[in-house]
């Protein structure tokens, strides 16, 4: 039962993705708010990157679809050094808040989850044969939806130390090279 009101709330902010413009939206405010929001980071610069980290944060923990959006803003904002570490210090805690999340619920549930889904028990498959390897894979290599790789080791009962080392290691690459995207919009 649990496991369909995960399921459910995730399918919810799926479709919130599709018709609510969540990329589009983030970028319009900071565009339109551009000296607004310059001007309060150059006054409260820790502040500023605390805040942005924590929604960062929020936003990988529910699943959000603003990541490269935020990690555009991120460097725009903070330039690359600064928007970097806010970046992959709020999606590591987010995808980890969400990863204790779903395994603390769906203990019970996962080994029913996993042999009922072709896709999870391929991604066990590849677990099996080489932990790490297979997670920094699809870490590094976005084959996976972000939110989709965040769920799936919880679901299939993972240790917390491989996770964390491959979330925070993994999304580094394509962080870095967002950040300098953004890091050259006002060039």
């Amino acid at each position: 039962m649990k496991l369909y009101i995960l399921v459910s709330v995730i399918g919810t902010i799926i479709l919130s993705g599709i018709f609510f413009d969540y990329f589009g939206f983030a970028i319009d405010l900071v565009r339109n708010h551009h000296e607004a929001v310059s001007s309060a980071v150059e006054e409260s610069f820790v502040t500023s990157i605390v805040i942005f980290t924590a929604i960062y944060f929020v936003s990988t923990a529910f699943s959000l679809p603003l990541g490269t959006a935020l990690t555009l803003i991120g460097g725009y904002l903070f330039n690359i050094f600064y928007g970097f570490i806010a970046v992959v210090i709020g999606a590591t805690l987010g995808a980890l808040a969400l990863f204790m999340i779903v395994r603390s619920r769906s203990m019970k549930n996962s080994h029913s989850a996993y042999s009922e889904s072709e896709i999870l028990s391929k991604i066990k498959t590849g677990v099996e044969k080489d932990l790490w390897g297979y997670l920094f894979f699809i870490r590094f290599f976005p084959i996976f939806p972000f939110w989709f790789v965040n769920i799936a080791p919880a679901l299939l009962g993972l240790r917390f130390i491989p996770y964390l080392v491959t979330t925070f290691f993994g999304i580094m690459p394509a962080t870095f090279f967002i950040i300098i995207l953004g890091a050259g919009i006002d060039d």
